[in-house]
């Protein structure tokens, strides 16, 4: 199976992102993850872009978040962009998980869901943008618990 890489541009409108999820699950799915880790990729992902609309660009619907997929063979990689302000992700205060699953909320789950679930989560800055990146490696298996 050929390598895939693959670049989407979508507004800063969080409408965009059960797109994020699905180009994320069909991308992850064709870089050889079952369905069940690429569903774990795809809500990482979902995490990433939800960060960078509500905490880098503060809700404002008038941005784009860039997002890069790339099937590099012994790993995926999906880099999370935008042109928002700098936020430190770690500053943001743990989630008590018992409590977030009792009442069903979506999001806020950030930095921790995405290093649970991915092999590498990174965060710089570079051109002015925040890139976000995180990296599964192939072989590292469906058994992640999320």
């Amino acid at each position: 199976m050929a390598k895939a890489s693959l670049l989407l541009w979508i507004p800063s409108d969080t409408s965009y992102l059960g797109l994020v999820r699905d180009v994320t699950k069909k991308m992850a799915e064709h870089a050889g993850f079952d369905s069940g880790t690429a569903d774990r990729v795809a809500l990482a992902v979902d995490e990433a872009a939800t960060n960078a609309l509500e905490h880098a660009y503060q809700g404002a619907t008038d941005k784009e978040v860039e997002v890069r997929f790339e099937d590099r063979g012994a790993e995926f990689r999906v880099d999370v962009v935008d042109t928002g302000q700098m936020v430190d992700p770690r500053a943001v205060p743990r989630v008590d998980l018992a409590r977030y699953v009792s009442e069903r909320r979506t999001g806020g789950l950030g930095v921790h869901l995405m290093e649970k679930i991915m092999d590498s989560v990174t965060f710089r800055r570079s051109a002015r943008r925040n890139i976000c990146c995180l990296v599964k490696r192939k072989g590292s298996g469906g058994t992640e618990g999320a």
